[in-house]
This record gives C-alpha cells, structure tokens and sequence, in this order.
C-alpha cells in the first residue's frame, strides 16, 4: 500500500512540474513580449503602457540577480538577448492594449504566432520568452505566460501561467512587481 501511495504522488508531482517538460536545462532568454497583452480597469492609455512595457523589459536586465527567470525555473540561461522582444513590443498598436473585458488569456495559437515572429540570431537550441497576458487593475494582478520553444521550428515546446500580485511605485514598478511576485511563487 505504501509503495501504491508513493507511486501516485510521484505521478502527480511529476505532472504538476509543467516548467521541467519538453525543455532542456540550458536555454536562451529572449525576454518579455508585451504584443498579446491585455489591460483591464486602467486609467493609464494605451502609449503609457506600451512605454512601462519596454521599461519592464529593460528592467529585467538591469536588475538580473533579481529578476533571472532561470532561477526560479531551475534553467540555465545560456544567451540573454532582449532585441527580438524589443523589436516586437516596438510595434505594439497602443489602442489596442485595453481588452474592456475582466478575463482574458492567450491561446496556443497565439502564443505559436508571436514566437514565430522573433528574428533571432541563434538558429538552433531551447528559447524562453516571456509573454505579458493580462493586467487587471480592477484586482491588482497581472498574468504572464513563459513558453519554452525551439529556435529552429519555433515550435512551442511547453508553456504555464505564472500570476503575481502588482505592487510598486509608478506604472513600470507597479507591474513589473507582478512579474516578480509569479516568478516568485514558482519557488
């Protein structure tokens, strides 16, 4: 009976480690793609939040020791290069940033589309980006989706939902605290 139970816990842990499947221990950190992302119940526009997105980006660099999502997903990042989802979030229609509706989530098409757009200058390995999904002002969270992909297919490998509460000073901080709390919650 013993052995039956151990069995069955191993068999949920081992399904409930959605960060561990379909990806190696080494990848390469691409950063955050803002291009799906959706508000709810914010007073800031659109041009607002496409500016805190490229701060949010940038301030994962800058404050890697903190920020490292290979940390808290046990990864090893091999090439940090942010230039892909820079370029991407770039070219974010700022009107189309406030969803006007409480719930919202990106597909797997979705999230298969905007890894397919990453000009890359690696051409074979494990990618991990993160996708900004939802930020709901209203109840002070925002969701974030990290996907595991190949660089030569770009073929979505694994994906998971990470959600944090927002905290902080400023538009930037404030989301970004989001960010920080899933990541955190991943430990």
């Amino acid at each position: 009976m013993k052995k039956l139970f151990f069995i069955i816990a191993a068999m949920f842990v081992w399904t409930n480690l959605p960060a561990q499947t379909n990806a190696g221990h080494e990848v390469n950190y691409y950063g955050i793609d803002f291009s799906g992302t959706k508000t709810f119940g914010a007073t800031e526009s659109g041009w607002e939040f496409k500016e805190a997105f490229g701060k949010i980006n940038a301030l994962v660099i800058a404050e890697w020791r903190k920020y490292n999502p290979g940390k808290f997903l046990d990864k090893k990042i091999e090439v940090m290069d942010i230039t892909a989802t820079e370029r991407i979030n770039d070219g974010i229609e700022p009107s189309a940033i406030d969803s006007g509706a409480s719930v919202y989530s990106l597909t797997k098409d979705d999230m298969a589309d905007m890894v397919s757009r990453y000009e890359l200058q690696e051409s074979e390995g494990t990618g991990l980006v993160i996708l900004g999904e939802f930020f709901d002002k209203s109840n002070v969270r925002g969701s974030f989706v990290v996907v595991y992909f190949d660089i030569a297919t770009r073929e979505v490998l694994d994906f998971f939902t990470i959600a944090g509460k927002a905290r902080g000073f400023g538009l930037r901080n404030f989301w970004a605290g989001a960010l920080y709390d899933g990541l955190k919650g991943l430990k």
